[in-house]
């Protein structure tokens, strides 16, 4: 039984790697036309289909490949510790879950941290004045800045300099502060007997 644990997870771990490999063949125009990229296509788009959901996309941003890989990532997990000889507990899951659900949202993060931090530093350089990419982010964006900025500033309007700042220094927070909390539940959780 040991073997079929190890077999499935070296198995999860190359599928896995085929479908980050079918994601990224997404970003280049014409290679899912080629063999390999149509090979890859009917290998993974069935499984990366199950999450393609509203609720994973935001605006332009997909969510549903992070998801797909992390489900994929767990599924290694408990089937290396099967074949370790090592209990999988409803703890051990629910802290698989808890991780996983955090893998994502602090992906989300970081990249919101990235996308506000560019677009101060475009704005501080003055090269947006014309620019209709900035006017498009600047219409993405500025709902959750100024939603933000109109919490903590009592309703006053607020400069777009001062309300991009504070947008990234409370989304920084809750990253590090989420980083914690979630350490702290998963320890819990996989203290769980049962």
């Amino acid at each position: 039984m040991i073997y079929f644990f190890r077999t499935m997870a070296a198995a999860i771990s190359i599928y896995s790697l085929m479908c980050v490999a079918r994601i990224i063949l997404t970003w280049i125009p014409g290679a899912c036309e080629t063999g390999p990229g149509r090979f890859l296509c009917a290998l993974c788009d069935p499984y990366l289909n199950l999450f393609r959901t509203g609720w994973l996309r935001f605006g332009v941003l997909d969510l549903s490949p992070l998801v797909a890989i992390v489900v994929l990532s767990m599924a290694t997990y408990v089937m290396q510790n099967l074949s370790m000889g090592a209990k999988v507990t409803f703890g051990v899951i629910l802290a698989l879950v808890i991780q996983m659900v955090w893998t994502v949202a602090s992906s989300v993060l970081i990249f919101l941290i990235i996308i506000l931090a560019v677009r101060l530093i475009v704005f501080l350089s003055g090269a947006d004045r014309a620019s209709s990419l900035w006017a498009q982010v600047d219409a993405s964006l500025n709902p959750f800045v100024y939603s933000i900025t109109r919490f903590f500033s009592g309703g006053r309007p607020v400069a777009y300099k001062s309300a991009l700042i504070l947008s990234i220094v409370l989304v920084a927070l809750l990253r590090i502060g989420g980083a914690f909390i979630v350490a702290g539940l998963v320890k819990m959780c996989a203290m769980i007997p049962f």
